[in-house]
């Protein structure tokens, strides 16, 4: 069974609207009452061959002003922006006004409770000390500000951005946030999909792009994807490409270094946090002699240890965005080397890090 969701003012609009979508035999899968007043209602057809729109999880849970199904884009577009609003009023601890003496065996013990490969670790620990700030956590920032680097803030004359990591890392989710935050920016975006053989993948972005109302092209040969860019570049739209799964540490195949040599598209990094460090270093290395100018980061939700952060943070790629949240409407968040260095102080693994001398 093929599953529609519907959200609507109340169970009539809801029953109303499946029943217009799918016909008098849609059966009811569940229902939900959301906190803002709305209803949510779950629907499919037993054997119905219609392409399902994203589940409600992929998505993010459905908050207001929607008498539409969940696809449409601006129901979409309030419950983004809400999301953002959402994250800018959560409290934050204020280091600055609770300042902690900068002390070097402490920095040690919170960098390694992280797993912090040993080199960068003490790299960095030697750059705070070296910067005589008295506190702990400017002195971790303004070391951390020596070695990360910020992402680039254009596009560089590109036409789009194609995605590059590793199988299961999250590509398919961060191109249809790339494709959010580029709409709610005002731009044109088309999604395209260069991978039909893996199972599924095809149908996600799919989805995504009934969401978002956004074109998907399908380019499976970089002749076809040299074509949709060109394409893109007369009409202003910007075309956001979900690259296959590979290693980028390996030998890559000759069609996949053919996507990637197509004209006019920047080459995007995607990693997750929640790897070994170590591997995060040798990734960010590999993706970077691939062309990669930007690294986006996933995961933020799933790893405990912020190892593999700091060793993507600080490998010399632009780190564009981060993502702490598997839901679209989350989007995606900025990394600050301030950010980084209270969440790396805040939160070490097993409470509080271990002083080393």
């Amino acid at each position: 069974m093929q599953l529609r969701t519907f959200l609507a003012k109340d169970m009539k609009d809801a029953l109303s609207a499946m029943r217009a979508e799918l016909g008098e035999e849609a059966i009811i899968v569940a229902s939900e009452k959301m906190k803002d007043g709305t209803t949510l209602l779950r629907a499919g057809i037993e054997g119905t061959q219609n392409t399902a729109a994203a589940s409600a999880e992929e998505i993010g849970r459905p908050t207001a002003d929607a008498s539409l199904a969940v696809g449409a884009s601006h129901s979409f577009d309030a419950r983004y922006r809400e999301a953002l609003v959402m994250r800018l009023r959560v409290p934050r601890s204020d280091d600055l006004r609770h300042p902690r003496p900068f002390d070097r065996g402490h920095l040690i013990g919170a960098l390694h409770a992280h797993r912090t490969p040993d080199a960068l670790g003490k790299a960095i620990v030697d750059a705070a000390e070296e910067s005589g700030i008295p506190d702990l956590t400017l002195a971790l920032a303004a070391a951390l500000d020596r070695f990360m680097q910020a992402g680039p803030t254009a596009a560089n004359d590109a036409a789009g951005t194609i995605l590059l990591g590793l199988p299961g890392v999250g590509k398919t989710a961060v191109a249809a946030k790339l494709a959010a935050h580029h709409r709610l920016t005002g731009k044109h975006v088309v999604l395209a999909a260069t991978d039909t053989q893996t199972a599924g993948q095809m149908a996600r972005l799919e989805d995504f792009a009934v969401c978002l109302e956004v074109p998907l092209v399908v380019a499976s040969t970089p002749e076809i994807l040299s074509e949709e860019v060109y394409q893109a570049r007369r009409t202003g739209e910007f075309l956001i490409v979900d690259g296959a799964g590979c290693d980028p540490r390996g030998p890559l195949s000759p069609e996949l270094v053919r996507f990637l040599a197509v004209g006019r598209l920047q080459i995007a990094g995607v990693a997750s946090a929640a790897c070994d460090a170590e591997e995060a270093s040798d990734l960010a290395r590999a993706l970077g002699k691939l062309g990669a100018t930007k690294l986006i980061v996933t995961g933020l939700d799933l790893a405990r240890r912020k190892g593999a952060l700091v060793a993507l943070a600080c490998s010399g790629l632009g780190l564009e965005q981060v993502t702490a949240s598997p839901y679209l409407a989350d989007g995606f968040e900025t990394l600050t080397s301030l950010t980084l260095s209270r969440t790396l102080l805040e939160e070490a693994p097993f409470g509080t890090a271990q002083k080393v001398a």
